[in-house]
């Protein structure tokens, strides 16, 4: 069975004609993730599709996209901040949405190292939280 840690999210699908789809894509039913054909897409705009991560990943590449790091510490310059929720990637800057509310710019910049192992990102902000 296909499980959520399979997959990565490509967003809510909103046109039919996307490019460079694997053949399956994958949406939420009745809480199990349910495979279409990626020709079938017209079929699913309005739900959250996703795609094996698989498809898109060698399984030596480390971390793929921001959504890898929900769950995650954030640790400005040894000081933990708090856990990262959720990542919003709906604007021009893709933040971190910790479960405390607070948000934290994730910039390429800011970011000085990533410990998979310890599932801590540390940064170094240019600000105080």
């Amino acid at each position: 069975m296909i499980s959520e840690q399979d997959l990565i999210s490509i967003g809510v699908i909103r046109r039919t004609h996307y490019k460079d789809l694997p053949e399956f894509v994958f949406v939420r039913r009745d809480g199990l993730f349910v495979p279409f054909r990626s020709s079938a897409i017209s079929e699913l705009i309005g739900e959250e599709g996703f795609v094996l991560r698989s498809d898109v990943q060698d399984e030596e590449d480390g971390l793929l996209t921001w959504q890898d790091l929900t769950g995650y510490t954030i640790s400005d310059e040894g000081k933990a901040i708090g856990v990262i929720e959720c990542v919003d990637e709906s604007t021009i800057n893709t933040l971190a949405i910790l479960t405390d509310g607070r948000m934290v710019p994730l910039h390429e910049d800011f970011i000085t190292e990533i410990d998979e192992e310890e599932r801590v990102l540390h940064v170094r902000l240019p600000f105080a939280l």
